[in-house]
C-alpha cells in the first residue's frame, strides 16, 4: 500500500492482524520497531530522526510523533489491526532524495483505542488540541517543520470542534468578542507568547479558544515560509488577522509573504499598522523602510511608463 502527500510511505504486510478495528488518533499502542537493513547499512540520520526507539517494545500515543519518520509510523498504524507486522518505507524527511528512502519492520502487539471525535466533549477536545499544539511547537524548534505543520493542521481541527461546541446554548463558556486577545481575569490557563501553561483547560473561554486557533495559523504560516511558500502563507496569517487584526507578528509575516510575491504596496500597509503597535521593533522598521523604497519604485517607473503613453 502506499500514500500520497507529506508523508508518503509503502507498506507490505508481513503478518496479517486479527480483530474489527484499528487504532484511532490517541490510542494507546505497544509496538515494536526494528530497522529491516543491518545497522552498518542504515543512514544515521535517517536513524537519529526516527523519534521512537528500536528493537523494544514501546508504548505509544498515535500522532504524538514530532518528527517525519515518526508522524509516519503514527500513520501506519492508524491502517494496522492487532498483531499485524509490515514493512514500512519511508524517508527521513520530506526534503530527503530518493536514494534516502529506508525500511522499519513495524509491529502493533496491542493498542486501547481512544475515544471517537464525535463522541468526546468540548473540553477533552481542547485538550487534545492543546497537546498538539504543545507537540508541533517542540518539532518546530527541533527543526521538524513537516512534523509541526502536520501537529498544528491537526490541533486547528480540534479547536474547530471544540469551538462548534462552545456555541451550543447549553455551553457555560463566556461569549466574548474573539477579535480580542488575553484569557478572562482568574481564568487559570494562562496563554503567554503562544504556550499554553499548566493549569486546567477545562475552563479554556471562547476568547482563549480564538486565541489558540490565531496561534496555530500564524505556526503554519511560519512552517509554510520555511517552504518558500509564501502564498499559502499569507493566506494562513490573514486568517489569524481575522481573529485578532492587531497581531503584530501575523501583520509582519503576511508583509514579508508579500515583499516575496510582488505586493509590496499591501506590505507597506501591514507595516505602517504593525509598526504602529510595537514602534520599537527594529526589524519592522528595517523591512518597512525596504517596502516604501520598492514602492516608490514601482511608482516612478509606473508614472514613466504612464507618461509615454500620452505623449
Amino acid at each position: 500500500m502506499s500514500m500520497n502527500g507529506i508523508f508518503s510511505y509503502e507498506k507490505i504486510v508481513i503478518k496479517e492482524g486479527c480483530g474489527k478495528y484499528k487504532p484511532n488518533e490517541f490510542s494507546e499502542c505497544r509496538i515494536v520497531l526494528q530497522h529491516h537493513q543491518p545497522a552498518e547499512e542504515a543512514s544515521s540520520t535517517a536513524l537519529s530522526r526516527i523519534g521512537y526507539e528500536l528493537d523494544r517494545e514501546i508504548t505509544l500515543s498515535v500522532g504524538h510523533g514530532t518528527t517525519h519518520v515518526a508522524c509516519t509510523i503514527d500513520l501506519c498504524l492508524l491502517t494496522m489491526y492487532e498483531g499485524e507486522k509490515c514493512r514500512l518505507k519511508t524517508k527521513c524527511d520530506a526534503a530527503s532524495s530518493a536514494e534516502e528512502f529506508f525500511a522499519l519492520d513495524v509491529t502493533l502487539l496491542s493498542f486501547v483505542a481512544a475515544a471517537e471525535l464525535y463522541s468526546t466533549s468540548c473540553n477533552d477536545k481542547l485538550m487534545r488540541a492543546v497537546t498538539l499544539k504543545e507537540l508541533g511547537t517542540s518539532a518546530f524548534i527541533a527543526g521538524d517543520i513537516t512534523a509541526a505543520f502536520h501537529k498544528f493542521s491537526r490541533s486547528l481541527k480540534y479547536l474547530a470542534c471544540a469551538d462548534v461546541d462552545n456555541k451550543q446554548p447549553t455551553s457555560s463558556a463566556v461569549h466574548d468578542n474573539v477579535s480580542q486577545t488575553g484569557t478572562d481575569d482568574g481564568n487559570p490557563v494562562l496563554l503567554t507568547n503562544g504556550n499554553v501553561s499548566d493549569g486546567n483547560t477545562c475552563s479554556l473561554t471562547r476568547k482563549d479558544i480564538a486565541q489558540l486557533t490565531c496561534h496555530c495559523w500564524l505556526n503554519l504560516a511560519a512552517c509554510q515560509l520555511r517552504y518558500q511558500n509564501f502564498r499559502m502563507a499569507a493566506v494562513n496569517c490573514s486568517k489569524a488577522l481575522s481573529i485578532d487584526q492587531n497581531n503584530v507578528k501575523g501583520l509582519f509575516r503576511r508583509a514579508q509573504c508579500y515583499m516575496k510575491t510582488g505586493n509590496e504596496h499591501a506590505a507597506v500597509i501591514d507595516l505602517e499598522q504593525a509598526l504602529a503597535l510595537e514602534s520599537g521593533s527594529r526589524e519592522i522598521k528595517k523591512l518597512l523602510s525596504t517596502a516604501r523604497q520598492l514602492t516608490r519604485k514601482y511608482d516612478d517607473n509606473l508614472a514613466a511608463a504612464m507618461s509615454k503613453m500620452f505623449r
